[in-house]
């Protein structure tokens, strides 16, 4: 009777992971967290219990039941390069995200990163993890080169709620990719991950039973400390001398972004610069929200 009463909820559960099936993803082990409605929206005979253990995030068990098969060499690159990690200057934590998070890494597939730097410094934290991550050979300018370094999403420690930027419709994307945020650096130990989760508690109106902490583990222990060399920069350019490198990274990048609106519109429309987010990228929101609506109905 109990592996029946299994299978009948993992029938039902099915049906309330579009997402996943959307966009060819597996499906998390911890299921449960990523559905979209709660115990008490489900009809009396399907009703089951939703057995959230925060134990079981803790253990650090791989969240699928199969590793992508490039996921050992992605995660041994992440690992090679640790002190780049720990010697960026005026950074917070850096998590990891997209394609790596979702277990979906192809032949050609980038390192994501999701970083949040220190308030005021943000641009010149994206100038400076452009250099380190070049000095490392990760960053690469070929095309087509994989393992590389992508650093497209930039937000600072004090505005954490990305709401701002959620779709006017269901954006199923944004929710989907904040809950499955893996922490691989913070700058000390007392530094909490799970902020980013719960700033956004918007996402628990789409994920309901999301506990507003990781819960998605790829196996891998966060770097935590920082090198010598960034004490040393962030004593040199916490100063007037960091406050103006920091306008004029500020002016050079919404010069570049003009010039690139300018070329591509289309390509480019989706970019944010502000003081508290830098967004570089196009995403694909809108067309999976899109789809994700004509799924449901």
């Amino acid at each position: 009777m109990q592996w029946t009463k299994k299978l009948i909820n993992t029938l039902w559960s099915q049906k309330y992971l579009r997402f996943y099936e959307i966009m060819h993803y597996p499906v998390p082990t911890n299921a449960d967290f990523y559905l979209q409605y709660s115990e008490n929206d489900l009809p009396p005979k399907q009703k089951h219990s939703l057995k959230i253990n925060s134990n079981d995030i803790e253990k650090h068990e791989f969240s699928r039941e199969k590793k992508s098969k490039h996921m050992d060499e992605y995660l041994d690159e992440i690992k090679r390069i640790k002190q780049v990690f720990q010697s960026i200057p005026f950074v917070h934590q850096i998590f990891l995200c997209n394609s790596i998070t979702f277990n979906a890494l192809d032949d050609n597939s980038d390192i994501d990163l999701f970083i949040i730097a220190e308030p005021w410094r943000i641009r010149s934290v994206k100038f400076r993890s452009m250099f380190f991550f070049l000095l490392s050979w990760t960053k690469r300018i070929w095309k087509n080169i994989r393992k590389k370094i992508c650093l497209s999403f930039f937000i600072t420690s004090n505005h954490q709620d990305l709401y701002n930027i959620s779709l006017p419709t269901l954006d199923i994307y944004l929710a989907y990719r904040i809950a499955h945020l893996v922490p691989i650096y913070k700058w000390d130990e007392d530094s909490n991950f799970d902020t980013i989760f719960r700033q956004n508690k918007r996402i628990k109106w789409i994920l309901p039973n999301f506990p507003e902490k990781q819960t998605i583990s790829l196996w891998i222990k966060p770097f935590e400390w920082n090198t010598k060399i960034k004490n040393i920069l962030e004593f040199i350019w916490n100063s007037r001398l960091g406050n103006l490198f920091e306008r004029l990274v500020k002016h050079l990048q919404r010069a570049i972004i003009r010039l690139k609106i300018l070329i591509n519109p289309i390509k480019n429309k989706d970019v944010i610069i502000s003081d508290s987010m830098l967004k570089f990228h196009q995403d694909i929101r809108e067309k999976i929200s899109l789809k994700y609506n004509i799924k449901v109905k």
